[in-house]
């Protein structure tokens, strides 16, 4: 069902210090208990100037449904080799062409 769809997947936190960990990318394979991505992470760590970090190139990762908060489907035409992230107030959007941007996380800055 979600095969060959593209996808922002946000991973569970399970403690406050821990970093925010988003995946954007096109689902290969989807079975009961996972996910297989191609696509970006982005990692988000709140306090440091720089706190978006947005991986350079492509990789496969596979994601335990388990550890999946939130699934958007995105644009099928979506371009993870340009990922733009904008900051609003406390919180982190990519955008999305031609779409409500997608929220990734909070901003935890001055």
């Amino acid at each position: 069902m979600m095969t060959g769809k593209m996808i922002r997947v946000r991973l569970k936190r399970y403690f406050a210090e821990q970093k925010q960990w988003v995946f954007i990318g096109t689902v290969l394979e989807s079975t009961e208990h996972w996910l297989t991505i191609d696509g970006k992470a982005i990692v988000i760590s709140k306090g440091h100037a720089q706190p978006i970090d947005i991986d350079q190139e492509p990789r496969v990762l596979m994601v335990p449904r388990e550890n999946i908060a939130q699934i958007r489907i995105l644009p099928h035409d979506f371009d993870i080799s340009v990922i733009v992230t904008e900051i609003r107030g406390f919180r982190i959007f990519v955008k999305v062409k031609d779409a409500p941007d997608t929220a990734i996380g909070e901003y935890g800055g001055e």
